[in-house]
C-alpha cells in the first residue's frame, strides 16, 4: 500500500467522522429548537389564561358567570364584556387542543379537566360554543360533542 492510498483512506475516515459528528450536532440543535418552540407555544397559551384572570380580577362580579353556572341576564350591563370573555375562553380551549401534543399525559388530563369544568360551569361559554362552534377546530368541535353527551349542563 502506498502512502497516497493510506492518506486517502485516512482522509475518508476523517471526513466520515466529521459528517457523523456534524449530523449529531444538527440533531441536537433541532431538538433544542423544537423544545424552544414548544415552550414558547405553551407560554403563549398560559398568557391567554393570565389575560382572562386579569379581567376577572378587575371585574370580580363576572366570576359567577364562568364558575358558578349563573346565567347572564339579558339586560346585564356587562353582557358584551361577558360575551367577549367567553370568546377568549374558547380561544384558550382551542390553544389547549393545539398544544396538547406538547404536553405530558398528566398535563393533558389537567387541561381536559379544566375545559370540562369550565364548560359545565359557564353558560356564556356554552352559549359561545353553541352559536359559533364552526369557528373552532374539528378537535374542539369533537370535544364539545363529547361534553354535550355527558351528564350535566349542555
Amino acid at each position: 500500500m502506498q502512502w497516497t492510498d493510506t492518506t486517502e483512506a485516512l482522509a475518508a475516515v476523517v471526513a466520515s467522522t466529521a459528517a457523523v459528528v456534524g449530523l449529531a450536532a444538527v440533531i441536537v440543535q433541532l431538538r433544542h429548537l423544537a423544545e424552544g418552540i414548544r415552550s414558547s407555544a405553551r407560554r403563549a397559551t398560559y398568557d391567554i389564561g393570565v389575560q382572562i384572570k386579569l379581567v376577572l380580577i378587575e371585574y370580580p362580579h363576572l366570576r359567577p358567570f364562568f364558575f358558578d353556572d349563573v346565567p347572564v341576564p339579558p339586560d346585564h350591563p356587562d353582557a358584551g364584556r361577558i360575551a367577549s370573555l367567553a370568546e377568549l375562553y374558547c380561544i384558550y380551549f382551542q390553544e389547549f387542543v393545539e398544544q396538547s401534543h406538547n404536553l405530558s399525559p398528566g398535563n393533558r388530563a389537567a387541561w381536559a379537566s379544566l375545559v370540562r369544568s369550565m364548560y359545565r360551569s359557564s353558560p356564556p361559554i356554552r352559549r359561545q360554543l353553541g352559536l359559533r362552534l364552526s369557528w373552532y377546530s374539528e378537535e374542539v368541535q369533537e370535544m364539545v360533542r363529547v361534553l354535550r353527551s355527558e351528564p350535566g349542563p349542555r
